[in-house]
């Protein structure tokens, strides 16, 4: 038998090697301070790793073959004996005799699966070894683990020489023939540690016109069109369309903790409730929105439609007038500003055919095919004139490529976050058509022409994105039509959005590979881009990042110049050798951490977190429901104040004020069929049980308490505030609480693990202080007919009634669904009036 290098700590290297091979008493007599490596050369020759040849030269400049190689790494990897002992178990290979002088080695390297032969069964050890080749064995070898990725064997293992910053500038391709002093760096380099030698990325190979370093920690920008061209085929061609969709490219709406900032009163003066918003100051875009008189309804369920509704007086309520798009948008958000109504949507369009390149699985060298075409995707940005409800007009279009990833708007600028891969709509390789565009393209109705969002040098490239996309950060303004639009380009990745009234901060998780062989597994980065608002747009001051993955926006916040962003390092529900952890970092304007607190509630997950200025609250989740403290006033060092842990979970946590918070989630009763569980620290899923509120007391940081809790419902109740904050009205100044909710109910007598019939949707609305907690002052629905809720039972898909939003406007409550928008009086919800959509 013999031991896997996997199990061998590459720290230890220097230890493991020494006394494999004699210690040579000098110097190898062809390497000078001038040879290239020579740093390299002479460490491991001084480790007995490297022997030259018998009249004392190394011949550094000189290729290596394949036997050659696996005979050094074997030696440096394992004892000699291992090698003596191994038996190998596979199919031999054809031309590796069992007495051959490096048969031995062979045998132990294909026991790790560095080695696997040719699909002919050879091995060709007299074959100069190519760098591809080197690549795999040299990571299967020293790596504890390695992901595959992309189309080619090829691509996981060199990435992961690219992040340890082990490929030699001297490599020129995949398939370039490796030196004995190439080898002899790269050894080093892994054994070492060492990464601040000149190093290239997998790109750099596969395309060696590439000018661009991507392996380099720096934003890079290209000098010509020609150099970005270079680098989209080398990134196009790097694992295919497919390996172009980051993680979570079709992102939910960000859900998590809403601030203060949701107020009854907008900043106007006029008397109604805003969207539910993360930072006071910046708005955010909702399917509802209100001016105080009009209620502005976005409605996609037949076809896409914007309905305007005169809302005030109840009795007068009617439909003021219908904006069609369904020809051309599918309207996904909308804003509402001083008169004009802002419309976003995604529109798609059939690209033409174009000549790709891809690398041939079997060759390094580029194949060119012809891909048939595809629907690219643009956003629309629609500003209306409504200060004539009654007759809408639409005043100005702007329409870029790519999807809206998230936007926001502050004062009377529009701020959008949008990501295009390079496949939708460009690059196009190797094109034929001066027409088809290599950059992101806008077209803007105020001028009639579609121009380039950014000239090729002003294009950011963002360091080790492993699968690169456009990402524009557009600025519209709303109050002077006449005024141009903004737009910066960076080539990176965008996941989840948080502003603040300065900046912009882009998150984005990525793979990261470890080269730590007593760890088992790859292990996720989250990394974040800060744009700096200007009067010119916005510009790209700085990037970081930080270990493991956000829930979502409300895991970051900006507060005095520092920003905070909370992540889960690894899943609590995988089987792992390291446990899930949670921490917050904290890190200045260069994105660079000045202090953490990590290794809280190991082996959960983050549910929820909110920031409120010098306080953090932190839900976590896997059998009952931490509660965390966090006192975040010393940001060199944030610290956990207290914790309080009671059953259930909260996914979504909302300040009362300065001291208390409302958790909104679920319920758990972890006894519920615990005889199911086939771990002690988990919980079978029949024991999530209602939705649960609770108002939480933090008074005495270092001992919370839950002073006030609600439950709903039976197992399957749900609501759409614990996956949107948009959908939750809140004003403690009226103590009112109120969000739309599906009820479900068990049989009588039935068990608690029983599956439980739907009974109502509709919205809730309550009285909530600290004297009373939460009172149910009455139901909102706009289904009259229970009878839908007896004929779905526990199956319960939703209708055009199902209400989505509650807004207040003076003394109105108004529900909306799809069908229609009704008005309760706030005091005792009782209907007033109602207008129908259908």
């Amino acid at each position: 038998m013999f031991r896997s290098p996997r199990t061998l700590a590459l720290l230890s290297m220097s230890v493991l090697v020494t006394g494999i091979l004699p210690l040579p008493a000098l110097a190898f007599t062809d390497v000078k301070a001038s040879t290239q490596y020579q740093t390299a050369i002479n460490a491991l020759q001084a480790k007995g790793v490297l022997q030259g040849y018998a009249n004392g030269t190394f011949k550094p400049g000189s290729f290596i073959n394949r036997a050659e190689f696996v005979k050094v790494i074997a030696s440096a990897a394992f004892d000699q004996h291992v090698m003596d002992d191994c038996k190998d178990e596979k199919t031999p290979l054809k031309d590796v005799p069992a007495n051959a002088w490096f048969a031995p080695y062979v045998c132990v390297m294909r026991g790790t699966n560095a080695v696997s032969g040719y699909p002919d069964g050879t091995f060709r050890p007299d074959n100069d070894i190519n760098f591809a080749e080197a690549a795999k064995i040299l990571a299967s070898t020293y790596s504890s683990t390695f992901r595959e990725e992309g189309e080619e064997w090829y691509t996981g293992t060199v990435r992961l020489l690219e992040s340890a910053k082990a490929i030699p500038a001297s490599v020129a391709k995949l398939d370039s023939f490796l030196t004995r002093g190439e080898m002899a760096e790269m050894m080093w380099r892994l054994t070492e540690r060492k990464t601040d030698q000149p190093t290239k990325g997998l790109l750099n190979l596969q395309n060696p016109a590439l000018s661009i370093n991507t392996a380099s920690d720096a934003v890079q920008y290209p000098k010509t069109c020609a150099d970005l061209q270079a680098f989209a085929t080398a990134a196009q061609s790097s694992g295919g369309p497919e390996m172009m969709y980051m993680r979570g490219n079709a992102v939910m709406e960000d859900a998590a903790a809403a601030p203060s900032a949701s107020k009854a009163t907008n900043q106007a003066g006029g008397d109604y409730s805003q969207t539910n918003v993360q930072v006071e100051g910046v708005d955010e875009a909702d399917i509802v929105k209100t001016d105080g008189t009009f209620l502005y309804v976005l409605s996609n369920r037949e076809k896409p439609l914007i309905r305007i509704i005169r809302a005030t007086p109840a009795s007068s309520m009617k439909l003021e007038s219908t904006i069609d798009v369904s020809a051309d948008m599918t309207p996904t958000e909308m804003y509402v500003d001083d008169g004009k109504l802002i419309v976003i949507g995604q529109h798609s369009f059939m690209n033409q055919p174009v000549p790709m390149v891809r690398d041939s699985a079997k060759m390094i060298a580029p194949d060119i095919y012809p891909w048939p075409g595809y629907y690219a995707q643009r956003t629309d940005v629609r500003i209306y004139d409504v200060s004539n409800a009654a007759q809408p007009k639409l005043s100005r279009t702007v329409s870029i490529d790519g999807n809206s990833v998230s936007t926001r708007k502050i004062g009377s600028k529009l701020y959008l976050v949008l990501q295009q891969p390079f496949y939708y709509g460009g690059p196009h390789i190797l094109e034929a058509d001066a027409n088809v565009k290599l950059v992101p393209q806008i077209e803007d109705s105020k001028t009639g022409k579609t121009v380039d969002a950014a000239p090729c040098n002003r294009i950011a490239i963002l360091p080790r994105v492993p699968s690169p996309q456009y990402m524009t950060v557009a600025v519209v303004p709303t109050d002077d039509l006449s005024k141009d639009v903004k737009t910066t380009v960076v080539l990176g990745s965008a996941e989840n959005v948080y502003a603040s009234l300065q900046n912009l901060y882009v998150a984005t998780t990525r793979w990261n590979y470890s080269w730590n062989a007593m760890t088992s597994e790859n292990t996720e980065q989250t990394r974040i881009y800060r744009f700096a608002f200007t009067d010119a747009g916005v510009e790209l001051k700085a990037e970081g990042e930080v270990p493991g993955h956000i829930l979502n926006q409300f895991s970051m916040d900006e507060n005095e110049s520092h920003f905070r962003i909370a992540t889960t390092v690894g899943e609590s529900w995988g089987v792992t050798q390291v446990p899930s952890s949670n921490n917050v970092h904290v890190l200045n304007m260069s994105m660079e951490q000045v202090g953490a607190v990590e290794g809280i509630a190991p082996g959960e997950t983050i549910y929820s977190v909110r920031f409120m200025g010098d306080r953090a609250y932190m839900v976590t989740f896997k059998t009952v429901d931490p509660f965390f403290v966090l006192d975040m006033s010393n940001p060199r060092s944030p610290r956990v104040l207290g914790a309080l842990k009671i059953p259930g979970f909260s996914n979504y946590l909302h300040p009362y004020d300065a001291t208390h918070v409302i958790g909104f989630g679920k319920d758990v009763d972890e006894s519920i069929d615990a005889d199911k569980v086939h771990s002690t620290d988990a919980i079978y899923y029949t024991a999530v049980q209602g939705l649960k509120m609770a108002m939480f007391d933090v008074t005495d940081v270092a001992n919370p308490k839950q002073m006030a809790v609600t439950v709903i419902g039976d197992r399957g109740t749900d609501s759409p505030l614990l996956t949107n904050h948009k959908a939750l009205l809140f004003d403690k100044e009226r103590d009112l609480l109120a969000f739309p909710i599906m009820v479900t109910k068990r049989p009588a007598g039935s068990p608690k693990s029983a599956e439980a019939n739907t009974v109502f949707q509709g919205a809730y609305v309550y009285d909530v202080s600290l004297a009373k907690g939460f009172d149910l002052r009455g139901t909102i629905t706009h289904y009259d007919n229970t009878d839908d809720f007896i004929k779905a039972g526990s199956y319960w898909y939703g209708g055009a009634n199902d209400i989505q939003r509650i807004v207040r406007i003076g003394k109105q409550l108004l529900t909306v669904s799809d069908a229609e928008v009704r008005s309760h009086s706030e005091t005792d919800v009782k209907e007033e009036g109602k207008v129908d959509l259908k």
